[in-house]
């Protein structure tokens, strides 16, 4: 059945509009009804399994999708807290976790520098005041004449012994008395030696002495610090405790923080002295008396909706950083980084599956945050034990988010049958279809969907005409003409160049029409087509050798799609067919007998022997060889879409009886000759247009397609044109006997109730070609595939 225009054109609904200008844009996602769904639940069920993996093609708007719910559906959850971390008195490289408030992390920050500044001014006003000063001299006091009396007594108790009690530069010495007098070293050797001994014999009580009096001035001393250390702190404390006061009694609720702000307290009471002994102490104690935001969620309301564009280890997790002194690494909890599930706890985190899977260590990483339901930060050279610096362990926070990772089906796949943990963590599967059905609402949904576009970038509003190229062209890419594309990414690009190109011609033109969306699709098509007009020369040029006119004996034009990138296209393929008698019998495929032919084409080869073993009632004594051979074709063939034109290449060299050239022939067959859809039908015909044109089109020229690929057909304005006005022709068969009477313009002829074609009919000549060729050189072989 030869088609007309009508039969396949894309019957685009009435929009109720002459340009965008008026329409709303879209607020909701259309045509998958299933992902909605899917993720709907996915949200609704909060459990750590239930994670959301959202499979689909690229281009389909797969994350736009996942942002749009996930930007509606987190406005109504509750805003997480906001998470610092704090210097840890106990254990300084064990980093304390401290929740918070949503949004009242920033807030604390602030009112505890302020605070601790406060307090820092306090205690060094406080210092200088004449009250501390005088308890301050009182307790010196009672220490002083303490240890004087301590002293005196010693005194005393070495007069008695004769000796008297000295102090000097170099500490405490006795000095001998003798009748009353001093003596000097020089005298007292001048003393009778019975004297001198008595003296001596008193040396080691004289030590005894003052060893018994060096250890109550060691207590004495060591009280007086203690008591000035504890009359320093109390002071203190009393002076800073109504400054943290109003701080603690805000966070009361908090006992974290309660304990923190106590310890800050305890801790500036100690250590005052030191703090306000040197201004690079002061900034240190500041740092170590400051908070480390980890999470703020001051700006949100909400859940937060976190994407990740590039997750890596440190990205995921967060990171410990150091600085380098001297040649020496040092850090603290100042310099703990956080990471994007810090970022999107309590909320929603969007990954890209691939990326995961490319980054070391990150699926891993992700996996166990997951499985724990904690963030625990460690660097990823100490995670493989490549570190030898001691580093922080800050505390594990707890986690609490939904992760929707996206990717292609093939990744999806591949985690499913390999990782049982993917089994565990990820039960919800989104499938995004890469086709919507063309209704009047999804025609309306796509207009708001292109209104969308021109709001976010800025751009001229379109036409009617123009939003139904779109369509159309959408259509186009989906490769059926009843179904719109999902692959919006693509359609913005040509939105995006439509624009320029009207602004090219006038930016004083108010709208974007129907022509610059036509030459936009042609010059985005021509970005990726050099290979094909490469193709192009050389069959001008004569190196490829295609025939789009005339007749020959087993020879006709197969339709192939070739595809280079993202980018691909027909190029017709001529195959021949030769038969003839041999003591070997059977079907002998060149491609697939030098290696050239994928498992699809090789099982084609067989269906084509089966059927004319069936068509033909082959038998034992009716058996011929023959070759099938796709000329000037080198790289691997696959795909059976060509069988019917193997078969037709068959039948024209067996019954001799000549095929059209001008016309093309793609289609699949079973073993009963019934026609089969195949794929890439509007690149093939485009394909077999192209060369026609290069050629010269005779108005004769066509394709023949299966039937059921009608709904395939969506073809560029210069082809629909060209069917139009009769220069181009379109054929559907349903079986092969139908393509015989296209291609040979000859009746294909049916068997009778005794196995016998009509006479003078393809089939029946077919037989007698047999017949011809078994008398030329007998053999008891059947028609079967050679081994």
């Amino acid at each position: 059945m030869e088609l007309k225009w009508e039969d396949f054109k894309v019957k685009i609904p009435e929009l109720d509009f002459e340009n965008t200008e008026n329409i709303d844009a879209m607020t909701e996602y259309f045509g998958q009804k299933r992902a909605y769904e899917s993720i709907l639940m996915g949200l609704e069920i909060e459990q750590k399994t239930h994670n959301i993996f959202i499979a689909g093609p690229v281009n389909t708007g797969r994350r736009t999708f996942a942002k749009n719910i996930l930007s509606r559906y987190s406005t109504n959850k509750k805003t997480p807290n906001d998470y610092i971390y704090v210097y840890n008195f106990k254990d300084s490289m064990k980093p304390k976790a401290i929740s918070l408030k949503p949004g009242t992390a920033i807030k604390f920050k602030k009112e505890l520098e302020e605070t601790v500044e406060m307090a820092f001014n306090a205690i060094k006003k406080g210092i200088e005041s004449e009250d501390f000063s005088q308890k301050r001299t009182k307790l010196e006091q009672e220490y002083l004449s303490e240890r004087k009396k301590i002293w005196e007594e010693l005194k005393k108790q070495v007069e008695k012994l004769n000796f008297k009690l000295q102090f000097t530069s170099d500490g405490a010495v006795t000095i001998p008395v003798y009748e009353g007098k001093e003596l000097t070293d020089e005298e007292y050797d001048q003393l009778p030696e019975d004297v001198r001994n008595k003296y001596e014999e008193k040396t080691p009580q004289i030590r005894q002495l003052m060893e018994k009096t060096m250890v109550k001035i060691t207590e004495i001393d060591k009280n007086y610090r203690e008591q000035l250390r504890n009359l320093e702190k109390y002071w203190a404390l009393f002076t800073i405790s109504s400054i943290f006061e109003n701080l603690i009694k805000e966070y009361n609720d908090n006992s974290d923080v309660v304990e923190y702000l106590n310890e800050i307290k305890n801790d500036i009471s100690e250590k005052f002295p030191e703090i306000l002994s040197d201004e690079n102490l002061i900034k240190y104690y500041k740092k170590k008396y400051s908070i480390n935001i980890i999470v703020d969620n001051s700006s949100i309301s909400g859940a937060p909706v976190i994407e990740a564009t590039d997750p890596t280890y440190s990205n995921l997790i967060g990171k410990i950083e150091y600085i380098s002194q001297m040649g020496i690494l040092k850090t603290d909890f100042t310099m703990i980084k956080p990471g994007l599930l810090h970022k999107a706890n309590g909320g929603y985190l969007i990954l890209d599956a691939e990326k995961v899977m490319k980054n070391p260590y990150v699926w891993e990483a992700l996996k166990n945050a997951l499985m724990n339901k904690e963030i625990k930060i460690e660097n990823l050279e100490g995670k493989m034990g490549l570190s030898v610096v001691h580093t922080l362990e800050p505390d594990p926070i707890p986690l609490n988010v939904k992760v929707i990772m996206i990717g292609e089906e093939w990744m999806y796949e591949i985690l499913y049958a390999y990782d049982p943990d993917f089994k565990k963590l990820f039960n919800i599967k989104v499938p995004f279809d890469t086709e919507i059905e063309l209704s009047k609402k999804n025609a309306e949904y796509f207009s708001m969907f292109v209104k969308n576009i021109i709001k976010e970038n800025d751009l001229k509003d379109f036409t009617k005409k123009a939003v139904e190229e779109l369509i159309k062209y959408s259509c186009r890419l989906n490769g059926k003409n009843d179904k719109l594309s999902a692959r919006f990414g693509i359609l913005k690009n040509i939105i995006l160049e439509a624009n320029y190109i009207s602004d090219r011609y006038s930016d004083t033109i108010p709208y974007v029409d129907g022509n610059a969306v036509k030459e936009a699709i042609q010059k985005h098509e021509n970005m990726f087509s050099l290979y094909r007009d490469k193709i192009m020369e050389s069959i001008k040029d004569g190196q490829l050798i295609l025939e789009t006119k005339g007749e020959k004996i087993g020879q006709i034009n197969g339709l192939t799609v070739m595809e280079i990138d993202s980018y691909s296209f027909g190029v017709p393929v001529k195959i021949t067919a030769k038969v003839f008698s041999a003591k070997q019998a059977g079907l002998l495929d060149i491609q697939r007998d030098a290696d050239l032919s994928g498992k699809i084409h090789r099982k084609s080869t067989y269906i084509i022997e089966n059927y004319f073993y069936s068509k033909y009632h082959l038998d034992e004594h009716m058996v011929f060889s023959a070759s099938i051979s796709f000329e000037q074709v080198y790289s691997m063939l696959e795909g059976d879409s060509a069988s019917l034109a193997e078969v037709l290449a068959l039948i024209s060299a067996i019954s001799n009886i000549p095929i059209k050239q001008n016309i093309a022939v793609t289609g699949s067959i079973d073993q009963h000759g019934n026609i089969q859809p195949v794929g890439g039908i509007i690149e093939k015909v485009e394909g077999f247009y192209n060369v026609c044109k290069l050629q010269g089109l005779t108005g004769e020229q066509g394709v023949i397609i299966p039937y059921q690929n009608i709904k395939n057909l969506v073809l560029n304005h210069e082809i629909e044109n060209a069917i139009k006005d009769g220069k181009f022709h379109i054929y559907t068969v349903k079986n092969v006997d139908e393509a015989i009477e296209i291609t040979m313009n000859k009746k294909a002829g049916k068997m009778d109730e005794h196995g016998n074609f009509e006479k003078d009919t393809v089939n029946c000549m077919v037989l007698e070609g047999i017949k011809n060729l078994k008398k030329l050189h007998p053999t008891k072989k059947r028609f079967w595939p050679w081994k």
